[in-house]
């Protein structure tokens, strides 16, 4: 008799000093749990934030010893240590409310590179730094946490587990509208797959799937939820790819 070992896929999320809403951490425990996914919170310390501390014009010089201590590093030390307690503790609650199994790492440096470069076959979420979206799905009514998911199909090796976390996500309730954005028309067993009623399901079938087009795509999204295959981000230079996650009013889960 033999016993099948079943390894259960993980979401990787990074921390930073920038915090994350609970809106978001909502949505992430959420979409774990409907994906059967793990999730593993990434506690970043971004080395940009460090370099910038050492600097010498951000010292002062303290009359009691004479000594020199960094205002700046002593401040993002003392918000880093805030925001990620606070972050580690409400992701915590909710992913024991919703039985989602929840680990943490300590790591150095951007959220986008230490994301990356991991060799983990781990799909990523990037919770969104813009908070304008909150404002729409407001008033799109709170029946959906996700009212507008967008996808990309661009004939990538990833394209099965984009359509695949998008029925889930569909058959679940989460998801109001979906936004498909191919760079050729979907088969129709896809498009099958995909149906539920009373869902919106619209269709590009002419989308670029080019570097460019994909940075405008996250910079200027207009989904509550992107997801995108990791091969799309190829070619893409790391500071341009940061910058766009950076003003992005979306969610962006970048499938592995």
């Amino acid at each position: 008799m033999t016993t099948e070992i079943i390894t259960r896929r993980s979401i990787l999320v990074p921390i930073d000093l920038h915090g994350i809403t609970r809106d978001n951490l909502e949505n992430l425990v959420r979409i774990a749990r409907q994906l059967d996914r793990n999730l593993l919170g990434l506690l970043l310390e971004d080395i940009r934030l460090q370099q910038v501390a050492a600097l010498p014009f951000t010292t002062e010089i303290t009359l009691n010893s004479g000594r020199e201590r960094s205002l700046l590093r002593d401040h993002l030390s003392q918000r880093h240590s805030l925001v990620t307690t606070d972050t580690r503790r409400l992701l915590n609650e909710l992913a024991h409310r919703d039985r989602v199994e929840l680990t943490f790492e300590n790591a150095t440096g951007t959220r986008l590179h230490t994301a990356l470069e991991r060799d983990d076959q781990l799909d990523i979420f990037f919770p969104a730094r813009q908070r304008r979206h909150l404002l729409a799905a407001q008033h799109a009514g709170r029946s959906k946490s996700i009212s507008r998911l967008g996808l990309v199909l661009a004939n990538t090796a990833q394209d099965p587990r984009v359509l695949e976390a998008t029925h889930n996500l569909l058959h679940a309730g989460l998801v109001a509208q979906v936004y498909i954005l191919a760079a050729a028309p979907p088969a129709p067993a896809q498009l099958e797959t995909l149906y539920r009623p009373g869902s919106r399901i619209c269709v590009q079938s002419n989308f670029r799937c080019d570097p460019a087009t994909i940075v405008q795509l996250i910079r200027q999204s207009a989904y509550d939820l992107l997801l995108l295959p990791r091969d799309c981000m190829q070619g893409i230079a790391p500071e341009i790819l940061d910058t766009a996650l950076d003003k992005s009013a979306a969610q962006v889960l970048v499938i592995n």
